[in-house]
């Protein structure tokens, strides 16, 4: 019986593996790494953490197992400036990416990790294997998450797969704040970033300002690359064109005054004019405005069919009860909590029993634990009607935000009412009592506070 010796000590029988195995990828699969009828040997860099990482290690391939999956193999070992090397250096992937690449070549099987699939994607690129580079982005995208999103992004573009690439937007858009938090947005390109910031759908808890902050946080990093200290002059020289591609009109006064002015990124202009923007609610008209004023997020306006508004009705069945009593004006606040992100656009108020009566309300909307901040506010004159398509007429009138802003998963917000009428139209206190707990849509509500003038949040869900 002939038996095949191999470099690496193997033996095997030629009758017993020909004979033995059923399919020809049974005994393809035999000659991965094997130096068997090889005739070209592949010289590769040991994968990272290996005893002799700085090594290369040699790997055994056959010119025609090789061509009848890649059109390159084949151009290359059969065209008309064949490559007639007996080994062939490759200093672009490591030893076990490289072995996993020819496993599949041979025998259409690939164990994928998260360690080897960006490897694997580039040889599926390089050497025209497309399926291989499917299934590469198939496993990408299931294992797409907030904390590896920018990295599957850079490259999902970097080799030009737009499928995994949309994939990625959509987690940018739904879990914005999340993402920006994650260590892979230091590490995307400068185009990237800027594909990032043009867009419009992003979803942020603490608005405009988590885009600065994210966005100094890349320049910091590509800063500390180049061994600059971080500057507002360096800072500023990193991002480049990306600078005005932030919406510092839509940052809160305060917040533009407490982050982005101390850290030396804007010139003394642009900052005299988003001072003016704040001022007079637009751009001026006398320079040209270098910033967007188009707030990011869902973009619903008021009075939109779009999406449907969705009520969380704070009493039980129609228990809002009016009070004899009568005032001029009332002020309350009402906390809240959700157990899954919503897209908040606004409250119902109670301000009498009567029909077509006229009040001047103000809402202001803030954060608790560390974003106490105004984040969105609304006023204006409303009358009292009925609510039509419900149950109950639940009078009252409904205020909304100009635009719904996101609230995330368990973020508690403060919610801020004052009501004024006048002598035909007092304000009638309510004296229901309302639920600390209400289920609304397939989410959780929670209340904090003595408001009973506030009937209903206005949300919208995130899909």
């Amino acid at each position: 019986m002939a038996l095949a010796t191999s470099r690496t000590g193997r033996s095997s029988s030629f009758e017993d593996w020909q004979a033995a195995k059923r399919t020809i990828r049974e005994r393809t699969s035999l000659m991965i790494n094997n130096p068997l009828m090889s005739d070209v040997k592949f010289a590769v860099p040991l994968d990272p953490g290996s005893s002799t990482s700085n090594g290369s290690q040699l790997i055994y391939a056959h010119k025609l197992l090789l061509s009848l999956s890649s059109p390159v193999f084949h151009a290359m070992f059969y065209g008309n400036m064949a490559d007639t090397r007996e080994i062939i250096p490759l200093s672009d992937c490591h030893s076990r990416s490289m072995i996993e690449f020819i496993r599949y070549l041979y025998s259409d099987v690939v164990h994928l990790t998260s360690g080897n699939v960006f490897e694997l994607l580039y040889l599926a690129k390089k050497y025209i294997v497309p399926f291989l580079a499917e299934i590469c982005c198939r496993f990408l995208e299931a294992e797409l998450r907030e904390t590896n999103v920018f990295k599957i992004l850079e490259h999902a573009r970097l080799f030009s797969e737009p499928d995994l690439e949309q994939r990625c937007w959509q987690i940018l858009d739904a879990k914005t704040t999340a993402c920006l938090q994650s260590e892979g947005l230091l590490w995307i390109s400068r185009d990237t970033l800027s594909s990032l910031l043009k867009r419009d759908t992003l979803s942020l808890v603490d608005g405009e300002c988590a885009i600065f902050k994210a966005t100094r946080r890349w320049a910091a990093a590509n800063c500390k690359l180049r061994n600059f200290k971080p500057t507002g002059d360096k800072l500023r020289g990193a991002l480049k064109e990306v600078l005005y591609l932030i919406r510092f009109p839509m940052i809160p006064p305060k917040l533009f005054e407490d982050i982005v002015v101390p850290s030396g990124i804007l010139t003394e202009e642009e900052i005299s004019q988003v001072h003016m923007f704040h001022k007079q609610g637009a751009p001026t008209t006398a320079c040209h405005f270098k910033f967007s004023c188009k707030p990011r997020g869902l973009q619903i306006q008021s009075g939109s069919s779009d999406a449907q508004l969705c009520r969380c009705y704070r009493y039980r069945e129609n228990q809002a009860f009016p009070s004899s009593e009568n005032f001029s004006s009332v002020s309350e606040s009402l906390r809240f909590s959700t157990n899954r992100e919503v897209y908040f656009a606004g409250v119902r108020l109670y301000a009498h029993k009567d029909e077509d009566r006229q009040y001047s309300v103000q809402l202001r909307v803030s954060g608790c634990h560390g974003l106490k901040d105004e984040v969105s506010a609304a006023r204006g004159t409303y009358t009292v009607g009925s609510l039509a398509g419900q149950a109950h007429s639940r009078l009252g009138f409904d205020v909304l935000v100009p635009n719904p802003f996101l609230i995330a998963r368990e973020a508690q917000f403060t919610v801020r009412i004052s009501i004024s009428g006048n002598d035909e139209a007092k304000v009638s206190p309510n004296k229901g009592i309302p639920m600390t707990f209400v289920k609304c849509e397939g989410i959780e509500f929670r209340f904090e506070g003595k408001s009973r003038q506030i009937l209903e949040i206005l949300f919208y869900t995130v899909d």
